[in-house]
């Protein structure tokens, strides 16, 4: 089948490569530019955050250098897609961003809703609003049982030995308010289901919050309002809903008290940069196939102030939200779009361990958190911090040690609480879960080794 769907999909891009050089060609003597165009982020712009609610462009409209003219295209590239191997293709694509574009932009010209990968599992899929997500056309169905029963044995020794109770909170992908196209499948949200279900049979707390994302779609919020079209997370406004509901579950559950201004989405400013992000998705088919996102970056407009420490990364913050939890310097990158990463504005990034401490805590027990986490927290725990005295955050993928070694950092760290991020696809990432038993020890440290020599694709 794998041969089948290579061959179909060589045949498929020199059917279309033709026309999508001349595309481009014409694209490019366009005044307008459309889509062949991006707002790059520029060093020397220093209006990073403008007034509260305004429209903020960072640099001017240039032509994006992944595109380039028919005078630009290489024949010697032209020949090699002709007369090539389907592995010498798929390699050139991955080498050249202007092959990506161009390979993207003849599936666009041939109205490919599926743009399949050399790697199955990054099959790209346009939704109906022209949003992207993965699906592996070659997946099956997971099992999760083991893996749901050791996180309860997990949850189950941190309440017996250090009396520190666990919330498991599932996290959304897009398919919470979207559909694939007939005939394609994904399996995440089922795994998730049951994962769940073996969680809550065994009392351990659970927050599922693709019930609120449905919810928002019922009523009326576009899919492009709380995820990145051409990326998998959430953005600012989908982090701000996650968090909105699970401030709804400390308030009920927890104890906790969180003033309403606090969940308020009119009590934080909102600051737009246009055309500067190609997400994970959109960098499997290029701009001409994807278009560029805006991203959207929240900052309370009341009184805060945090101390943010990152101590392996030398990082150590001090001030209100904007300047502590928010790195606008990822913003203002010379980084080509197929290499930055404008979403870790949130957090600065994915990092072992990183400090949140709130110095003006509204709350007098200050509760210290311990969150493990996957990406999707980048954006989500700065929002956290708000209602925190402390929030301690660890991503696993980074984390070399067992269940033992997890277990004598808890004990270290003295939590009131522990939090499991992940969204739905997260579940089926050994390297997520180092801490349970069937984490492999070998293929832990092989996904390791992929991400220190940049072939991994873990965002």
């Amino acid at each position: 089948m794998t041969a089948r769907r290579n061959t179909g999909t060589a045949v498929l891009f020199l059917a279309g490569i033709f026309g999508a050089v001349i595309f481009l060609f014409f694209g490019a003597l366009s005044q307008s530019g459309g889509f062949l165009e991006a707002a790059r982020p520029s060093r020397s712009d220093h209006q990073l955050f403008a007034p509260p609610h305004k429209t903020v462009r960072v640099g001017q409209p240039v032509k994006n250098p992944g595109l380039i003219s028919l005078s630009k295209v290489s024949m010697e590239k032209v020949d090699a897609l002709i007369q090539g191997s389907e592995p010498a293709l798929n390699a050139a694509l991955d080498r050249d961003y202007s092959f990506i574009n161009l390979y993207g932009a003849s599936q666009k010209l041939l109205g490919r809703q599926v743009v399949e990968d050399v790697e199955p599992k990054y099959t790209v899929v346009r939704l109906a609003d022209g949003s992207l997500t993965f699906a592996n056309p070659d997946a099956q169905q997971v099992d999760m049982t083991v893996r749901a029963q050791e996180m309860v044995e997990f949850a189950q020794r941190l309440e017996e030995e250090y009396e520190t109770p666990l919330l498991y909170i599932q996290a959304p992908s897009k398919l919470a308010m979207a559909s694939l196209p007939d005939g394609i499948n994904d399996y995440a949200d089922a795994e998730a289901d049951q994962f769940l279900s073996i969680l809550e049979e065994h009392e351990v707390d659970t927050l599922d919050l693709r019930p609120a994302f449905r919810q928002a779609a019922a009523e009326g919020r576009a899919l492009d309002e709380l995820f990145f079209r051409t990326d998998h997370h959430w953005t600012a406004a989908g982090a701000f809903l996650g968090f909105q509901t699970l401030a709804d579950k400390l308030r009920d559950d927890y104890d906790y008290t969180i003033y309403p201004e606090i969940t308020d989405p009119g009590h934080y400013n909102k600051y737009t940069f246009h055309d500067i992000f190609l997400g994970s998705q959109g960098k499997r088919v290029g701009t001409a196939y994807a278009g560029l996102d805006d991203l959207e970056v929240w900052s309370p407009n009341f009184e805060s102030d945090f101390t943010y420490t990152v101590p392996m990364s030398g990082i150590e913050r001090r001030g209100p939200f904007a300047m502590s939890l928010l790195f606008p310097e990822m913003l203002a990158t010379d980084e080509s779009l197929y290499e930055s990463n404008p979403y870790t504005v949130y957090s600065g990034g994915d990092f072992l361990l990183a400090r949140t401490v709130n110095e003006v805590s509204p709350y007098p027990w200050g509760r210290r958190v311990l969150v493990l986490r996957d990406s999707y927290g980048c954006a989500f725990t700065p929002f956290l911090g708000i209602i925190s005295g402390e929030v301690i955050t660890i991503d696993p993928r980074l984390f070399n040690g067992d269940q033992e070694e997890m277990l004598s950092y808890v004990e270290w760290l003295e939590p009131d609480l522990i939090f499991v991020l992940n969204t739905t696809s997260s579940l089926r990432v050994d390297e997520l879960f180092p801490y349970l038993p069937t984490a492999r020890a070998d293929a832990l440290e092989t996904k390791r080794l992929e991400r220190e020599q940049g072939t991994s694709h873990v965002w």
